[in-house]
């Protein structure tokens, strides 16, 4: 944080420096005032030698001191990378933590096996519609037999209603036979002992 204030401190005095060599030129001025200060002849100037070499020694002063600053910028513009070292360091540890929290935000855990979470909602939605089919199957196949166990109760319930009438006729029918029966044998004991 400390070195990012320095940095934002030190390229805005770079922005301000620059300005004012823009317009502060004195090899521009002295130009300027060596064209003003020169005599016409013929349609060309006439400059004295000594303000022409003046103007030449100034020329190369500003250059050198020209040369001597973009030295400075160049070193200074060296400090600052090596400064956004850190920085871009920093930065890069900061996007990489926050691509792994954003994974792991994105992820649940189950029985130790990590898994994305819409992952987890289409396997959570399967199975609750596999449990549904199951439920409507069961459902299904449970009244089914039951109908059928209602038909089977109802023909057993014919069955041994028939049955017993069947038996019921048939106690009658023995019966009724076993008197007939008698009835004959009355007969013939009678007939024997009449005879």
């Amino acid at each position: 944080m400390k070195n990012l204030i320095y940095t934002g401190l030190f390229i805005t005095a770079i922005g301000v420096a620059q300005e004012q060599t823009m317009d502060q030129n004195p090899i521009d001025n002295q130009f300027e005032k060596l064209i003003s200060e020169s005599n016409d002849f013929n349609n060309y100037k006439v400059v004295k030698e000594s303000d022409l070499k003046n103007l030449r020694a100034n020329t190369s002063t500003y250059i050198l001191e020209l040369n001597e600053r973009i030295e400075q910028l160049e070193e200074s513009v060296a400090l600052e990378k090596q400064a956004q070292i850190p920085l871009q360091e920093q930065l890069t540890a900061a996007n990489t933590n926050v691509e792994q929290l954003n994974a792991e935000k994105d992820a649940i855990s189950i029985l130790g096996i990590a898994m994305n979470k819409d992952v987890y909602n289409i396997m959570v939605w399967s199975i609750v519609g596999l449990l549904a089919i199951a439920l409507v199957s069961i459902i299904l196949q449970y009244r089914k037999s039951n109908a059928v166990t209602q038909q089977a109760k109802a023909e057993l319930a014919t069955s041994e209603a028939e049955l017993e009438e069947l038996r019921r006729k048939s106690i009658e029918e023995k019966q009724l036979l076993g008197r007939q029966l008698q009835d004959e044998r009355n007969k013939l004991s009678r007939l024997r002992t009449a005879n």
